[in-house]
């Protein structure tokens, strides 16, 4: 094997199971894995003559681990190139070049392009583990420690141990898998050997990202719901000479607000922030964690001034003010507007950090003696923590350079000594820098020396974000995930269990059964949360007619979004929804420019619209607002439930044009509300009156094509409300509908209606439900009447908009009490809305730990292994190996492996339940020998206990930590600057508000700007001056500046070619004959929620029907070598 140090063997006998072999050359023992089990061997001579039967794969220099692509199929991950990055600590360090996915099943011809995707990611030269000189693993460099913790005898770090998972499947069978394994981490590892003298000391760069909240530029951005952000890197600068290390610490991390950059056209990435409300927890979280790790803070921002940045910087700033840790130090530097006006201007802002470094110190120790310790860090950040993050930070570490030297004795006070050292770490910093970048936005990073290079590197950056992001960021997804990638199960229980369990327990990554039985006991768990959902769907005819004066004695907006006098099932006076989801058709004209860039103008306007309405009955805040051309989907929420809604993702599909134009298209909104999850999707189908076949390949587009991170599809949630213009027509002529709707027979309409017939004939909207439809059809009608359509198409009325909705829970969570249409006359369809009652489930975390451990008992050890011996032996006699299985097939158990080990017969079988059953042989006779039966495990839950404990100290409710931040306006998203010339003819931009500066902790860099008589610039995200905001005014100015609180303008002209019809008298509500409270069999009394609607099964008592016994793979004698049977006809 040479220095490839893992040689893979396989055995493909089409009459026994697949298995494949590992032998190490630093190892006396080769690891069996069959039948998804795992056996170490001991090398010996019936080991080696066993071994004859398999066939050499591939050598390795290190294994990955084993990786679960689905519940069948698994593949071992082998390092087969590497190139050498240098020694710390007289360990190798590699960087993985070259990674084999070997089968651990009888390979296939077809493979998943997905598996080769992650093959080519575990390639590109972003991952590194070390290896020790020695077989003692104790000795072996982890690289996931930096050396302030490996000091304090820290095990590994899990945000850096990127193939945690990978390890799980030999944890499972008790087999220490760092005897096996690397530890991989990924980012940048820079090493160079300098000389002092005859004397050699290391001088390192160690970049380390995190795998908590991983991805690509533009698919992640800001921070998670547990406090994670985006390309958050811990960076250590690293000198080790003779016996001592000097050791400096700084991060890097994604802005921790919840914000976004859509779109891959280059320039269309406007910065969208989420409600504060919603923010608060995850950004206390964060700064709770960094302290937690790393003791004292000082934040340096680096954004600008232009477009988003201003907003997202004082975004950050106002969070931090009123966040619980307003005492960090934060420090404002516009690094592209102060480099402009002088090189030096990074000078400035070093002397302000100075004394912040020398507070902090670094890390030394020499003789395992610590010297000094680092206790605190700089968090720096710019927009996507690359290029200028990574001038600053090498600008940090070489300030700090010259301490590292003195404190290791170096003779740095000789000029050259210092000076070739500070060479070398600019080097050494300019490569982590490419690195780093490489990982997050697919190319090098962009210095500013050459503009050929730079721009050659952004157009790259362009090309991989259109082409190749995508794959990438599911690469990542499913790498850390494995086979949980895109379960459903894995994502329900995800909602149940504390992050800590979910990431840290095998039970979960490789116990199914463990999965599916906590989820079935879930309401165990839970307590049952009434909301009430809006949802309203419009066709808004180009939304041309808003501003028409006509408009004004129109019944308001707030008749459509707050139906309360129709309810006469509902006693409360203020029967207001908690979550309220609007979804607009044709909110721009569809054109042929508005379908190649469709204007936001609109998107604006009803922003601002729904918005007042909804501030007429309380307080809202827009969770997601997404456009595609004419449709729009808005959702807003109670800013009570803001801190308790997680995981919130938008995406979008055309469907015009074969999927080629967005005039025709779906949105869909997916969020967690508690322990719930819940999907908005609003649609606008494909129109005519025979197109039927053509709407049904548009929803089969919108439920396939649609994709949520973690491999989530519309599907995938609790509760699905899929609501739009879906343009099914009823197939009767014109006449005969207009007489029924006269006539108010609405029930003979039904059974003609295209979507009625469709959803019977199974071909679209399988499983979902509607109410009853008791009103007249909401299309097509003249605007500004009650006219149906009198134009010389004269279209027949048709039920075009419609709300459905899908409870996948099977448990009643969702009930109907109110479907019915709204009088606005404005466009040629008329608005319809519908409410729900839901049940959402709120997870009781003192009783998880009840519930998590009786499962974790119930389902047995997950090693699956128990140990038959016999009194009085010192080797298990062989010739009764076939009268145990005989016992076992009687009990309809199946071994997956056995082996002889000295005294012990061990019986690795299907799962822990079956090693339970397999109990009730111990004491049973066998000819005259009683064989006793015992538990390779009898403690497996032991250490679940303790983690379940852990983990619960920190898992608390939301409400435990929650802080409200009180404002008016809470909601900012960018809209295109192109439309701002048209909005300022009609719009007035409100003043901005400030305040006075803040304390001394904002630190607000000023310098003068060399040869220029000018006002002196501050280095601030504000070229005016300093301005630290509160949130109030903040949100204020941010409203100044996109435009969110604009006023809308209150005359307009009419539709285009067409005349407008003269003002007509405000029609009131019960002026309409299809107003009317409906009688509907799905409307149910709201008052009336069960305690618990789970009604939950606990199968730890279920029976095991009969399992057919299949072939046993191997035997192995008493020294745990394979051995010969003593009947090898056998078959069981």
């Amino acid at each position: 094997m040479g220095a490839r140090g893992f040689r893979i063997l396989c055995r493909s006998d089409p009459n026994l199971p697949y298995s494949v072999i590992v032998v190490s050359s630093r190892s006396e023992n080769s690891l069996l894995l069959e039948s998804s089990a795992a056996v170490t061997l001991v090398n010996n001579e019936s080991t080696m003559e066993y071994k004859k039967a398999y066939a050499r794969v591939t050598d390795g220099y290190g294994l990955i681990g084993i990786w679960r692509f689905s519940k069948e199929d698994s593949f071992l991950l082998v390092v087969t190139g590497v190139l050498s990055v240098g020694q710390i600590n007289n360990c190798d360090i590699y960087r993985v070049s070259a990674v084999e996915f070997v089968p651990l099943k009888a390979p296939s011809e077809m493979v998943d392009p997905r598996v080769a995707d992650l093959q080519r990611l575990m390639s590109s030269g972003m991952f590194y583990f070390a290896v020790g000189s020695s077989s003692d693993d104790q000795a072996t460099l982890d690289l996931t420690l930096s050396a302030h913790k490996r000091a304090a005898g820290d095990t590994t770090d899990h945000r850096f141990f990127w193939n945690r998972n990978l390890h799980f499947p030999l944890e499972r069978y008790g087999i220490d898998p760092s005897k096996w394994f690397v530890r991989m981490m990924c980012g940048s590892v820079q090493v160079r050997t300098m000389y002092v003298g005859n004397k050699t000391v290391k001088l390192a760069i160690l970049s380390r990202l995190s795998c908590r909240r991983v991805g690509t530029r533009f698919n992640v951005r800001g921070v998670d719901d547990d406090g994670h952000v985006a390309n958050f890197v811990e960076t250590e600068q690293l000198l080790a000479y003779e016996n001592c290390e000097a050791s400096f610490i700084q991060v890097r991390g994604s802005v921790p607000l919840f914000w976004e950059q859509p779109g891959v056209n280059v320039g269309s990435h406007k910065i969208k922030l989420r409600a504060v409300e919603a923010t608060a927890p995850a950004f206390n979280r964060h700064f709770s964690q960094l302290k937690q790790t790393y003791g004292d803070l000082v934040v340096v921002n680096l954004l600008g001034s232009k477009e988003g940045e201003r907003t997202l910087s004082e975004a950050y700033k106002a969070h931090l003010d009123n966040s619980a840790h307003a005492d960090t130090e934060f420090v404002a530097f516009d690094y592209h507007a102060q480099m402009k006006l002088s090189k030096n201007a990074i000078d400035i802002l070093r002397n302000k950090l100075i004394p912040f470094l020398d507070r902090f110190s670094f890390f030394c120790i020499k003789d395992s003696k610590v010297l000094r310790s680092q206790c605190g860090i700089i968090r720096t950040n710019c927009l996507d923590c690359l290029d200028r993050t990574n001038s600053v930070q090498t600008m940090i570490g070489l300030q700090i350079l010259g301490s590292q030297l003195q404190c290791l004795n170096i003779e740095s006070t000789k000029v050259n000594v210092a000076l070739r050292f500070e060479e070398a770490l600019k080097d050494l910093w300019q490569k982590n820098g490419d690195s780093c970048s490489v990982v997050y936005a697919g190319t090098g990073a962009i210095e500013g020396k050459s503009k050929l290079k730079d721009a050659s590197r952004s157009l790259a950056r362009t090309i991989q974000n259109n082409l190749m992001d995508a794959s990438k960021q599911e690469s990542f997804d499913m790498l850390l995930l494995g086979s949980a990638y895109g379960s459903r199960l894995f994502d329900q229980v995800e909602n149940l269990l504390p992050p800590l369990v979910i990431r840290e327990s095998f039970y979960i990554h490789e116990c199914d059964n463990a999965v599916e039985w906590l989820v079935e006991r879930a309401g165990e768990v839970v307590d049952v949360v009434p909301l009430t959902v809006f949802v309203g769907t419009w066709n808004v005819n180009g939304g041309k007619n808003m501003h028409n004066i006509a408009f004004r004695n129109q019944a308001p907006l707030t008749e459509w979004l707050f139906p309360n006098e129709q309810l006469i099932s509902v006693n409360e006076s203020n029967f207001h929804a908690d979550i309220v989801a609007i979804a607009l058709e044709e909110i721009i004209d569809l054109n042929a420019s508005n379908i190649m860039k469709a204007s936001t103008t609109n998107q604006r306007l009803w922003c601002d619209g729904l918005r007042k309405a909804l501030l007429t009955k309380g307080k809202y805040v827009l969770l997601g607002c997404e456009q595609l051309v004419g449709v729009c989907l808005f959702v807003f929420v109670k800013p009570h439930l803001a801190p308790f809604i997680r995981d919130v993702a938008i995406d979008s599909v055309k469907t015009g044009m074969g999927g080629a134009a967005g005039n025709k298209g779906s949105i869909a909104l997916r969020m967690t509300i508690y322990a719930t999850s819940v999907c908005f999707v609003c649609s606008h189908f494909a129109a005519g009156q025979n197109e039927i076949r053509d709407r049904n390949e548009d929803f089969i587009t919108a439920l396939r094509r649609i994709k949520f991170p973690m491999g989530r599809e519309i599907l995938s949630h609790d509760i699905i409300f899929w609501m739009g213009d879906f343009n099914y027509r009823i197939s009767l002529p014109g006449d005969v509908v207009k007489a029924a709707i006269r006539a108010e027979q609405f029930s003979q309409l039904v059974p003609n209606d295209q979507l009625t017939q469709q959803r019977a004939m199974g071909n679209t909207f399988m499983e979902f439900e509607e109410g009853t439809l008791n009103f007249a059809p909401t299309y097509k009608y003249d605007t500004f009447s009650d006219d149906y359509d009198t134009s010389e198409k004269c279209r027949a009325p048709a039920w075009t908009d419609r709300i459905l909705w899908k409870d996948c829970t099977k448990r009643t969570a969702v009930k109907l009490q109110w479907y019915g249409r709204s009088e606005l006359k404005t466009s040629d369809h008329r608005p319809v809305s519908a409410l729900f009652r839901v049940a959402a489930f709120r997870v009781k975390p003192e009783k998880c730990k009840a519930v998590y451990e009786d499962v974790i008992s119930s389902i047995g050890p997950p090693d699956a292994t128990v140990l038959v011996s016999v009194d009085g032996a010192t080797a298990f006699p062989v010739d009764l190996y076939y009268s145990v299985l005989d016992k076992l097939v009687q009990l309809g158990i199946t071994p997956r492996l056995s082996k002889f080990d000295g005294p012990d017969l061990w019986l690795i079988l299907e799962s822990g339940e079956m090693a339970l059953a397999a109990l009730s042989m111990d004491g049973v006779c066998v000819g005259n020998v009683q064989l006793n039966v015992r538990l390779r495990s009898p403690n497996w839950t032991d250490g679940e206990k303790i983690r379940i404990d852990s983990a619960l100290q920190s898992f608390r409710s939301a409400a435990d930590n929650v802080q409200y931040l009180t404002m008016d306006d809470t909601d900012r998203f960018e809209f295109d600057d192109d439309d701002e010339e048209m909005m300022s003819q009609s719009m007035t931009r409100p003043a901005s508000p400030r305040r006075s500066p803040a304390p001394d902790r904002l630190l607000e860099l000023e310098m003068t700007r060399p040869s220029v008589k000018s006002p002196q610039p501050v280095i601030t995200a504000d070229p005016s001056g300093p301005r630290p905001l509160s949130v109030p005014n903040m949100l204020a100015a941010v409203s100044a500046e996109t435009g969110n609180g604009w006023a809308m303008r209150s005359e307009g002209g009419a539709v285009p070619n067409r005349p407008a019809p003269p003002p007509p008298d405000a029609i009131s509500r019960s002026s309409s004959p299809w107003n009317r409270v409906p009688s509907d069999p799905h409307i149910q009394d709201s008052s009336y929620f069960p305690a618990n609607t789970f009604n939950p099964t606990n199968k730890s008592g279920r029976e095991d029907g009969g399992i057919p016994v299949a072939a046993i793979p191997a035997v192995f004698d008493r020294n745990c070598v394979p051995a010969i049977p003593p009947r090898p006809q056998f078959n069981s």
